[in-house]
């Protein structure tokens, strides 16, 4: 008899890592924006004040899918894909440049592995 155990692919804490990493890009961005503060005049202060906490709002909204994803909340998928939809949304609402990019390469992959998690989360015991 085949052993199967290992064929299939588990994507659910893969969406979980990712969506760690991508909160910790966005945390290192928003620490660098406000290192900014002191040494950008061009941009306006409070642009860079709301930018930041923008980024890190961002970073808690990352923490908070991949926790609940963990946690197999009823509310975890589709908070999860509202996360990663709306930070694919905002790319393009602005310039875009490489992190804009790299951020995207990320929220695009997160979304393929929540959206393939979808039937363990759904197999799951809901709390």
């Amino acid at each position: 008899m085949e052993d199967t155990r290992f064929a299939k692919y588990e994507f659910l804490p893969t969406a979980r890592v990712l969506f760690f990493i991508n909160g910790a890009i966005w945390l290192s961005f928003g620490v660098i924006s406000l290192l900014r503060l002191q040494t950008n005049n061009t941009v306006p202060f409070i642009t860079l004040v709301v930018v930041a906490g923008l980024m890190f709002g961002n970073v808690g909204a990352m923490l908070l899918a991949g926790w609940s994803l963990g946690k197999r909340y009823r509310w975890a998928f589709g908070f999860s894909l509202a996360v990663l939809i709306a930070n694919i949304f905002l790319t393009f609402t602005d310039q875009t440049g490489l992190f804009d990019l790299v951020t995207l390469l990320f929220d695009c992959v997160i979304l393929v592995f929540v959206i393939c998690a979808r039937r363990e989360l759904r197999n799951a015991a809901y709390n």
